[in-house]
């Protein structure tokens, strides 16, 4: 017996794009209309053979007062008639546009989304099955290139594309009202069978199966955008290019592509250029994330790459934002290439976009956290050299400083392998002490002939963040410093004193230092 064109079309997207679940509850979002009516019953068909069932969800918006009632019942009944289970909802979609400062549009769509994941939750399902066809694509496309758009609005709908907060009301939670088990929108996934289908087949399909779908007159109502696009526009441009939609619909399956390419080049130098990290707590009293950039590496990637890392970055930390405007991006590229040190953005969702010297700082909360492989100091410290002793350490937060002696012969390289230890000469009866940066500080680099800079100089030409200078650990000898490792945008940078540099032969014992993890202490009853 051969398939209907629809089904055959709608089994090559399932295959194409793996929709369909291999087995259990699949969440089908049924309006009355005739394409979510037309989706039922094809997946109706369907759920034996391949091993799922299919569950309505069913919701009066709330909007068309007993119309609304009317369709709901009408889903239900049919429902029932075929045998599937239903869930029905009355949702208060005008009352959330006014408490959340809504548009009708967005308000209707985070009303039905959290009930279909309501619904999804409540039966066990992972899938909600929604009846976008091919005209609704071009529709879509069509809308965002008229609103303003970048390449992910001209990619339009996805035919599987994972469930967000941004989809959902602030307070989805409190409706759903898990109890004490935690809810992920992103485990739940969209699908769209209907994705390839001209709405001219699906019409043609209801009629011959007998299917008599509920009609909506407001969809004839021209003053809502996406119906002047369907009934007032798409017409006149039908008259330039009569298979417009379709045209329409394959530039998005082109753009697809070309944004599978791009993200996946974006999450690559992602990998590559940032670093994650906790920040200090706000004033809210938690801690947020944050994440580093290096200007100079921002600065070598092509203009559309800027543009992707900043996108993913901002929705990486804010999953609930729905877009980032093309100002926005532009802004903060311009701010990372040309903005002066400690200059600052406000991206949405209260990130805030921090300017270094040659780093950038993007995140939540206050400033982000010392490094946690690096020592740090929040308050000075001081451990005396004792010439008979061989080995001393001195605890600093998570790590602690070891000193030992090499005496002529027992070392042949005193070279340092990491920045993290260095070799000092001291001289005999010397103070060897831990301590923070003071005002009016100063340093000899080696190198510079024994002269000295203000240290606040030093970390500057070193690229210091300003917010961790208080908690670099300084090694001093005799109250002069003689050494420091501290975190840069390039990573850990070590400086030794000119004073007390190991140069040519080693006449004398020499002084090894090295910052290590303290060792976890063992559990005692």
């Amino acid at each position: 017996m051969n398939q209907h064109p629809l089904i055959a079309q709608l089994l090559k997207t399932c295959e194409q794009h793996e929709l369909l679940p291999s087995q259990g509850t699949l969440v089908a979002a049924v309006s009355g209309g005739v394409d979510s009516m037309v989706m039922l019953h094809a997946l109706h068909l369907l759920q034996a053979e391949y091993s799922f069932r299919v569950h309505v969800a069913t919701a009066d918006h709330g909007l068309r007062g007993k119309a609304g009632q009317e369709d709901a019942d009408y889903v239900e009944a049919i429902a029932d008639e075929w045998g599937i289970p239903c869930s029905r909802a009355t949702l208060d979609v005008p009352g959330l546009m006014e408490s959340e400062n809504l548009n009708l549009e967005a308000a209707a769509r985070q009303a039905r989304y959290t009930f279909l994941l309501k619904t999804a939750y409540s039966v066990g399902a992972d899938r909600i099955a929604i009846a976008h066809n091919l005209n609704d694509q071009a529709e879509t496309v069509l809308m965002n290139i008229i609103r303003g758009t970048g390449l992910h609005g001209l990619r339009g709908m996805l035919p599987l594309a994972p469930l967000s907060e941004e989809h959902l009301r602030e307070d989805w939670q409190e409706y759903i009202r898990p109890g004490d088990e935690e809810i992920f929108p992103e485990d739940y996934t969209i699908i769209r069978p209907l994705f390839d289908i001209p709405r001219a087949m699906i019409r043609t399909y209801a009629e011959e199966q007998g299917i008599q779908p509920r009609y909506d007159v407001t969809n004839m109502d021209t003053l809502r955008a996406r119906n002047a696009v369907r009934h007032d526009l798409i017409p006149v441009l039908s008259r330039l290019n009569p298979n417009i939609e379709a045209t329409l619909c394959r530039l998005s399956q082109i753009i697809q592509g070309d944004v599978a390419v791009l993200e996946q080049h974006v999450e690559q130098m992602a990998a590559v250029l940032l670093e994650w990290t906790e920040t200090t707590p706000a004033e809210d009293g938690e801690a947020g994330e944050a994440v580093y950039l290096d200007r100079h590496e921002f600065g070598k990637l092509l203009t559309g790459t800027q543009r992707g890392l900043l996108r993913k970055v901002i929705f990486d930390l804010s999953p609930g934002v729905r877009d980032v405007s093309f100002d926005t991006i532009e802004r903060a590229r311009d701010l990372i290439l040309n903005g002066h040190t400690n200059a600052q953005l406000e991206l949405p969702e209260d990130v805030l976009l921090q300017v270094g010297y040659d780093e950038v700082t993007i995140g939540y909360g206050g400033d982000p956290v010392y490094p946690h492989h690096l020592p740090h100091l929040t308050e000075d410290q001081i451990l005396r050299i004792d010439p008979d002793a061989e080995k001393a350490a001195i605890t600093a937060g998570h790590h602690e400083l070891l000193t030992y002696w090499v005496v002529e012969g027992r070392s042949r390289d005193l070279r340092p392998t990491t920045p993290l230890e260095c070799t000092l000469m001291v001289p005999e009866g010397a103070i060897l002490a831990l301590r923070t940066w003071r005002e009016g500080d100063r340093f000899k680099p080696f190198g510079m002939g024994g002269h000295s800079q203000k240290l606040a100089d030093t970390f500057t030409n070193l690229k210091v963040p300003v917010y961790f200078r208080q908690q670099v650990p300084l090694v001093t000898i005799n109250d002069e410093i003689a050494w420091f490792v501290a975190p840069t945008a390039s990573g850990p940078q070590s400086r030794i004193a000119e004073t007390f540099a190991v140069q040519g032969d080693v006449p004398q014992a020499v002084l090894r230092l090295r910052w290590q993890t303290r060792p976890l202490l063992p559990l005692t009853e």
